[in-house]
């Protein structure tokens, strides 16, 4: 019987493949973006040439095809910018100015149409047009593939995940098993990174610890919340709640949390609690890590 081997893989790699992945997909999201615009505009500039050959096609039998263009196109575009701004402003005055507007626009386009490119380039340029649109387009399809290529690994990665933090009580445990009291602060961090992504968090690093902000933002489901983590060698005071609290509003988060492998000071602890800021030091970190306390 084939043995599945999943469940052997350490949890710190799969988290670090889901990490990888997620990178991999916004990079790809970005570039498929990017190229969709480019896309667009190859488009809209093939159609113009074809456009621009299409009104050109009579010249070679009507040597005045030119000029018949001009006149008439330019008359008709003036005619309707007559109509729509008398019908607008509901004045004779300003829809002369708008005939004279769109004759402008109207000799404007037609000249475009009929001179650039020039009819010496016209087919070159169209034959460069269409193979850089199809080139464009198979460069965009092969985006697309890879992005749902990379989606269907991070979502395989995430019920493996999933799967793990189901029956991941050992783990759990066995994350309690490290010297985490004497953690300073780099690894500290990198610590509760871990343990937030075993409990299920998507986990975005965004400062260094010991700054006047939060330096974690974590989603746990459709909740965001600001982290700081500390790991210092006196009690934290509610100076660091402050920063919580404020870091909460700044990063639009749900709630706020203080992470430390120290001990708070009474007025921290009481300050926290009445302000929905969850404090977490040696005495609760244990039951937080076996996911008993929601941040």
């Amino acid at each position: 019987m084939p043995v599945d081997t999943r469940s052997k893989r350490p949890l710190t790699q799969l988290n670090y493949e889901i990490e990888e992945a997620e990178t991999e997909q916004n990079r790809l999201d970005a570039d498929r973006a990017s190229i969709g615009g480019m896309v667009s505009r190859a488009s809209r500039r093939l159609q113009y040439l074809r456009l621009a050959r299409w009104v050109r096609s009579p010249t070679k039998e009507l040597e005045f095809w030119p000029i018949v263009v001009l006149t008439v196109g330019s008359g008709i575009i003036a005619v309707f910018a007559f109509i729509l701004t008398h019908l607008v402003f509901d004045s004779i005055s300003t829809a002369f100015l708008g005939l004279l507007v769109g004759a402008a626009g109207g000799a404007a386009l037609f000249a475009m149409l009929l001179y650039k490119p020039p009819n010496a380039l016209l087919p070159a340029t169209l034959a460069e047009a269409d193979s850089h649109l199809r080139l464009l387009e198979a460069r965009l399809k092969e985006k697309v593939e890879r992005i749902t290529e990379t989606k269907t690994r991070l979502h395989r990665l995430l019920d493996e995940r999933r799967d793990q933090i189901a029956s991941g009580k050992l783990q759990k445990a066995a994350l309690l098993q490290r010297k985490w009291k004497t953690m300073q602060e780099t690894e500290w961090q990198d610590f509760v990174v871990e343990v937030c992504r075993t409990l299920g968090a998507k986990v975005e690093r965004i400062g260094r610890p010991g700054g006047d902000d939060a330096n974690l933002v974590a989603d746990f489901g459709s909740r965001r919340i600001a982290i700081i983590t500390e790991a210092q060698e006196h009690n934290v005071s509610s100076a660091t709640i402050h920063v919580a609290l404020a870091a909460k509003a700044r990063h639009n988060a749900d709630s706020s949390a203080v992470i430390i492998n120290r001990r708070f000071t009474g007025a921290a602890q009481d300050f926290a609690r009445h302000n929905a800021c969850t404090a977490i030091g040696t005495a609760e970190f244990p039951d937080f890590v076996m996911g008993k306390i929601e941040l």
